[in-house]
């Protein structure tokens, strides 16, 4: 059985200062759950980014008896924060939806509001978490492939989080992307596309958004460039 290893805190500045859960108390089990993802092995944040040294250090500590539970990283979160965020590394597909509504309804009795998550299989292995995670697509086929996809989720439930080929205001990598001048994406179907504001509006962090709450009565699509 797959476990979510919970730290109170983090430095992510676009989450904000909120407990973060990552997926597996060992790296394989991560991995296992991200097996089919189209962006694994490419432009996966976690993987191939910084934020997968955090989850080494905590699948060492769980080894060594360390305490990861959600209660405790609740108990050591700061006071500004307002959500939990699931599955920074690794899919929360791994879980079960009793599981997500469980963690849900623990950290809304501790006085936050919901949960941030993003499954990549909305239509497989993660399909029993519609309500409860966003639907993550990403433009590996092309971007209008991405956004009749986005359509075809949207109209069986899902809120879709559409990661797009631009790059955030500022950013350097990967040069290959065009930085975002103010472009709108809309689905073939009419749906606009809101762009996360963290990424363009300076001092807007998940915490004080929300838009990814999934249970959230909002927008049916949120744009991610590039990060």
């Amino acid at each position: 059985m797959t476990q979510m290893l919970w730290t109170g805190t983090s430095k992510n500045g676009k989450t904000g200062n909120i407990p973060q859960g990552y997926v597996g108390e060992t790296i394989d089990k991560a991995k296992a759950s991200c097996v089919g993802c189209p962006v694994l092995d490419t432009v996966c944040y976690h993987w191939k980014g910084s934020s997968q040294l955090g989850h080494h250090q905590m699948a060492k500590g769980f080894a060594n008896g360390n305490d990861y539970s959600l209660k405790y990283a609740l108990s050591k979160s700061v006071r500004s924060a307002q959500y939990i965020r699931a599955a920074v590394g690794g899919d929360p597909s791994a879980f079960s939806r009793e599981q997500v509504e469980d963690w849900n309804l623990e950290a809304k009795e501790a006085g936050f509001k919901g949960i941030i998550m993003y499954t990549h299989f909305p239509e497989t292995k993660g399909s029993h978490l519609k309500g409860l995670s966003m639907g993550s697509i990403d433009f590996e086929g092309g971007l209008d492939k991405a956004l009749q996809k986005a359509d075809q989720l949207i109209s069986e439930g899902w809120r879709v989080a559409l990661a797009v080929p631009f790059r955030a205001p500022g950013a350097k990598k990967p040069a290959k992307y065009p930085l975002w001048q103010g472009e709108t994406f809309t689905t073939p179907a009419g749906v606009k596309g809101v762009i996360c504001p963290s990424q363009i509006k300076r001092g807007v962090t998940c915490n004080s958004c929300g838009l990814c709450d999934a249970t959230a009565q909002a927008t049916p699509l949120i744009i991610f460039l590039v990060h």
